[in-house]
């Protein structure tokens, strides 16, 4: 027979025991399931989806530009220095940079563009423009400069109908900055 003291020593044990096992079990992982593919640790992209747009919708002002981070200002302005100083190349990776940083930037892509142009890269010079059209949020005087750029990249591809409608884009823009 079993004393009450041999009771009393497995009851004592029992408590001391059973908050350490319960601490375990809460930190326990569950196994993994085998109709589940465990995780591979690859980090797969999601697109994003633009939401449907709604019939009740206002139009809304055209968004106004986001301040540039100082340290893509920062390398535009090494950026200008290289230029200055001859270095194209250098001056390219500087903004190619500053745009990782900043890649709604549309006067970053002007500025790229231009060098671009400045090396002979004609096609990117062009497709640079176009983006910083895209971005420019309405700077007229940004997007003059970027027609300049697609007119002259334009003509020296050859293509000679597509720099007159550059051009005509630069003539409108010109009228309308007077």
């Amino acid at each position: 027979m079993v004393g009450i003291s041999a009771l009393r020593d497995r009851a004592g044990r029992l408590v001391a025991v059973l908050p350490a096992a319960l601490l375990l079990a809460a930190c326990a992982v569950p196994a993994p399931r085998p109709d589940v593919p465990a995780e591979t640790g690859v980090v797969v992209p999601v697109p994003e989806v633009a939401p449907a747009p709604s019939e009740e919708a206002a139009p809304t002002a055209p968004e106004e530009p986001a301040p540039t981070a100082a340290a893509a200002l920062a390398l535009a302005a090494q950026s200008d220095e290289a230029v200055a100083a001859g270095d194209l190349r250098l001056a390219g990776l500087q903004l190619e940079r500053a745009l990782r940083i900043a890649p709604r930037d549309a006067g970053l892509w002007n500025r790229l563009a231009r060098v671009r142009l400045q090396q002979g890269e004609f096609q990117q010079a062009e497709r640079m423009s176009e983006r910083s059209l895209q971005l420019g949020s309405g700077d007229r005087g940004l997007a003059l400069a970027n027609w300049r750029i697609i007119a002259e990249a334009r003509e020296h591809m050859g293509d000679a109908e597509g720099a007159r409608r550059a051009l005509d884009e630069v003539r409108l823009l010109e009228r309308a900055l007077g």
